[in-house]
């Protein structure tokens, strides 16, 4: 058997070994052309944020350090950040379609999108693209408004709300600093003082420590849901006047059917807040104080005697 190469098997191996040296040296020579990536724009330089989609549409602005919702309130600047920093940047590689036919099925058009997402700086547009469906996890077709082909990129159209509340600063109704005094006002009245010991008093009253570790906490942690733009219900649920740092607000609770709305007059406008929260803050001074059992087996305690 005879297993010397033929004349026609070392010519082929030649050409091979000429090509992958080719394609060497045309990538060194930076011959061989990467895609360019989807989007890039300075993040840092955007000042003005759109997302729209056939049902509704958002807008915030930088003003200084801090992004804003139309009407001043302010937006949550950390997802705004991380949203823009992810679009700077996008890579989309090599188009993953190039008709207008496909661009409609994948709902990438003006006429057809999931969402549409503009960022500008000042008088310059930095971004204007649209969104459509998902290929995969985490993944999104997307091409931009002036046309051109279809992309898949890092992106997920969950990150790009489209009403108010998906934008809002939640802790915006949180005391600021140490808060050092609760009082509700009212028929249900109680004050609650922080003393020096960082331990939380009722005049004479005896308190469950635990309870008002929740019921504190419920002030300290509160977040906002959503805006509420209905007429606030009547008669006030709950009413608190809360010292910190930088001195006293008035927070109000009101109750339409299971939902919770708060007012502060630190800050125009109408927030809904969790149910689970809002019911542990409308609580009375008997709620924060032990069990009738538990205190008296406090008062039974015998008391410690000298050795």
């Amino acid at each position: 058997m005879n297993l010397k190469p033929t004349p026609a098997i070392l010519g082929g191996l030649l050409a091979a070994q000429l090509l992958i040296v080719a394609v060497i040296l045309a990538a060194q020579a930076g011959g061989v052309r990467e895609p360019d990536p989807f989007l890039s724009f300075d993040a840092n330089a955007a000042d003005a944020l759109e997302v729209s989609n056939q049902g509704g549409s958002v807008r915030l602005a930088r003003e200084g350090e801090q992004w804003t919702l139309e009407g001043g309130l302010p937006a949550d600047d950390s997802k705004v950040t991380e949203m823009l920093d992810k679009l700077a940047d996008a890579t989309g590689g090599w188009p993953v379609a190039t008709s207008d036919a496909t661009a409609e099925r994948f709902e990438v058009t003006e006429d057809s999108h999931q969402r549409r997402i503009r960022v500008g700086a000042g008088d310059d547009d930095l971004a204007d693209i649209f969104l459509g469906t998902s290929p995969g996890y985490r993944r999104v077709h997307a091409r931009h408004a002036e046309g051109g082909d279809v992309y898949s990129i890092d992106f997920s159209n969950y990150e790009a709300g489209v009403k108010a509340g998906d934008w809002l600063e939640r802790s915006l109704l949180r005391p600021q600093g140490t808060l050092s005094r609760i009082e509700r006002t009212g028929e249900e009245g109680f004050t609650l003082t922080r003393t020096d010991d960082d331990v939380w008093e009722a005049g004479d009253a005896t308190l469950d420590a635990e309870e008002v570790r929740t019921f504190v906490g419920r002030f300290t942690g509160l977040n906002v849901t959503s805006t509420f733009d209905g007429d606030l219900p009547e008669p006030v649920t709950a009413r608190f006047q809360l010292t910190d740092d930088d001195g006293m607000q008035e927070l109000t609770l009101y109750q339409q059917d299971d939902d919770y709305i708060a007012t502060s007059d630190r800050i125009a406008g109408q927030f809904e807040v969790a149910s689970y929260i809002a019911e542990r803050m409308n609580v009375t001074l008997a709620d924060l104080m032990p069990e009738p059992e538990e205190a008296a087996a406090t008062d039974d305690a015998p008391e410690p005697t000298e050795e």
